[in-house]
């Protein structure tokens, strides 16, 4: 086994686990003041790309478990940020999208995530943003299979 190719993926790793803890930290502080969690956000703008989507596609693209999905948004449900247009009590396929007062939410978030990237993505010139998150987008593709398991 070559030691270079373990230590540089393990040096990777590393780096991106500790990118993700603290940009977790820092969007954990962030979304105190609206009030939700990282998990309800991601749902919230994920939902905010689309006219609805089913349980199973929130599950897919957030790759989450279906309970942590059916958590969610019975707590956004709850809040009055979601709804569904389920016709029938207990039925299994229906639409869950974003009530008006959950897209207002969204455009806030969208508005406080793109000045806090900014911020912490500062050391970055343009074109290294730009590179950064084409390398992110192409590793993600090649790798969704992971979710699908």
């Amino acid at each position: 086994m070559n030691c270079d190719v373990f230590y540089d993926f393990q040096t990777m790793m590393a780096y991106m686990s500790k990118l993700r803890k603290m940009s977790s930290r820092f969007f954990a502080e962030l979304l105190k003041s609206f009030d939700i969690t990282n998990r309800h956000a991601a749902y919230i703008m994920i939902l905010s790309e689309s006219d609805g989507m089913t349980m199973k596609q929130l599950s897919d693209n957030l790759c989450v478990d279906p309970a942590n999905t059916t958590r969610v948004i019975a707590a956004l449900k709850e809040r009055g940020l979601v709804d569904d247009d389920c016709k029938k009590p207990g039925g299994r396929k229906f639409n869950v999208f974003l009530t008006d007062e959950g897209r207002k939410l969204a455009t806030q978030l969208k508005e406080s995530f793109i000045n806090s990237h900014t911020n912490m993505l500062s050391a970055l010139t343009e074109e290294e943003k730009r590179l950064f998150f084409e390398l992110c987008a192409k590793i993600v593709k090649s790798n969704l299979d992971c979710c699908e398991n």
